[in-house]
This record gives structure tokens, C-alpha cells and sequence, in this order.
């Protein structure tokens, strides 16, 4: 249930629900309401809810549990053998019983975001160096510097040629480019998702143009925002990936807020 995710959250972090209900603008009553299950928050506060408690919103759809699978159970069988470790010795650290961590190795069963993260510490690596990246499973360590993740290559210094730059984008000095164009990053004002000296190619949008988890630049009125896209229930909700700022929500079939302009991005490049 979705109110238990959150308190299980709350706990982890040693928060109080006050401070969930200063933090994200919730009342105790409406908080204590979304904890109960008897009411659900609105995708526009979940996004709020996520964000101050660290997580992404996958972790609201997935949650807690995780398959396990031949792959996991051979890397950390592998990770174990590496740090010298027998299964007593890792299972005595870890504080688990043996058989589990038996199956666990063996590729059975399930387990609990708070297991995987617990075998990660004891064995001095990163989750992802024992599950891989999998979809809709978030942590909060993760701090890949990748904008659209499956769409990144390198380039010589010398090539290509960008004439664009993120202040050009924002300023709207790009608008008599027709379809995508290259974007030279020439501060750091997304980092660590993208950093400085990196180039997008972006192509302006219209919202019916996103799909589910596409990554952004959207321009507000004021300035320009890297963002990831949900689709829900015929809405799309942009998300600030970097920095602060609010959550945005819109009609997919609908139009932009007057003077506001999305990209979609399609690919990043990293300079070597």
C-alpha cells in the first residue's frame, strides 16, 4: 500500500511527520489520511513527497521488494569471494542466517531494499555493483551523471561544432532551428547530471511529443529547468531532476503555459 511505503520512509530516515508535512505543504491531518490509505495523494504531491524524502517516483510504483535472479546471486557471490569472505563470515556481518544468504547467491526468492543496501556496505561496493540498474528501482546513492541514460557517447574535442549554447536555449535564441540541434553545456548549472563541456541534442517539443521517463529542458517564463516526464492518467508531470523547484503538471492532449517551451533530449556526449 502506498501510505505504508511512505511511512516506511519516514522511518528510515528518522523523520517525524511534521516534518513531511512542513517540508512538502501538508497539513497532519491530510498527511495522517495518506499513511491510513484512505486517501491517496494526487501525483503532483507525490512528486513533492519523493523528492524531500529522496527517492524517485518508481520507488512508489516498485517499492521495498526486488526479484532476485542468477545474475544478483552470482555477483554477490563474486563480490563475497572477492572481499575474502566465506558465507559465515559475510552472513555473521550482515546479520542474517547463512541458508539465506545461501539463497540469496542461488538466485531464489526476493529481497528487501534494505537487505541489498545492508550486503552493499558490508562488502564496500555500490548496489548497482550487485543487482545492475533495474528499472523502477531507486537508491539513494545512485549519482550517475547521465542525462538520457541510454543515450550517451563521447567526441573529440574538436567536433562537432556547437554554436548553441543552455543560455541561448533558455533565452530563445534557438527558436529558428528546425527539428533536434546540438546544445553546448557551458556551465554547470545541472550538475552532476550533466556537467560542463557536455552537448545535448534537444528538439523542441510539444507536450503530446514526451513520452513516459523522457528527460527535458523546460523553460518557465523564468528559467531553464532539467526535468524528467511521467505520464499518468492522460497527464503529463515534469519533475525537477536538479535543484529546486516545484513539480509541473499538464494535459498531454493540452498546450504549454504561455512563453513556456519544452525539449525533449535525445542524446548526451561526453567530451574525451
Amino acid at each position: 500500500m502506498l501510505g505504508n511505503k511512505i511511512r516506511k520512509l519516514i522511518k528510515r530516515k528518522g523523520l517525524k511527520q511534521v516534518d513531511v508535512c512542513r517540508a512538502v505543504g501538508l497539513s497532519p491531518s491530510r498527511l495522517s489520511n495518506y499513511l491510513s490509505g484512505s486517501r491517496e495523494p494526487d501525483l503532483e504531491t507525490l512528486s513533492r513527497i519523493a523528492r524531500f524524502l529522496e527517492v524517485k517516483l518508481d520507488y512508489f510504483a516498485y517499492g521495498d521488494n526486488i526479484k532476485n535472479t542468477k545474475d544478483t546471486g552470482e555477483n554477490i557471490r563474486k563480490m563475497r569471494e572477492k572481499r575474502g569472505f566465506t558465507k559465515n563470515d559475510l552472513a555473521a556481518v550482515a546479520k542474517i542466517d547463512v541458508q539465506a544468504l545461501t539463497r540469496l547467491e542461488l538466485g531464489h526468492g526476493e529481497f528487501e531494499r534494505d537487505l541489498i543496501e545492508n550486503l552493499a556496505l558490508c562488502l564496500t561496493c555500490s548496489v548497482t555493483d550487485l543487482i545492475g540498474s533495474e528499472e523502477g528501482y531507486s537508491f539513494e546513492q545512485s549519482n550517475a551523471a547521465v542525462a538520457a541514460e541510454s543515450e550517451v557517447v563521447a567526441y573529440e574535442p574538436a567536433t562537432p561544432s556547437i554554436e548553441i549554447t543552455l543560455s541561448d536555449v533558455e533565452d530563445g535564441r534557438c527558436e529558428v532551428e528546425k527539428g533536434a540541434f546540438w546544445v553546448y553545456v557551458n556551465d554547470g548549472r545541472f550538475a552532476p547530471k550533466v556537467n560542463e563541456t557536455d552537448i545535448l541534442y534537444v528538439e523542441k517539443v510539444l507536450l503530446k511529443g514526451i513520452s513516459d521517463r523522457d528527460v527535458v529542458l523546460y523553460f518557465d517564463n523564468d528559467s531553464l529547468k532539467f526535468m524528467r516526464a511521467f505520464l499518468s492518467g492522460g497527464n503529463v508531470l515534469l519533475a525537477p531532476e536538479v535543484g529546486a523547484g516545484e513539480p509541473v503538471t499538464y494535459k498531454k492532449e493540452g498546450e504549454l503555459a504561455s512563453g513556456c517551451r519544452v525539449y525533449k533530449i535525445h542524446w548526451q556526449a561526453l567530451k574525451y
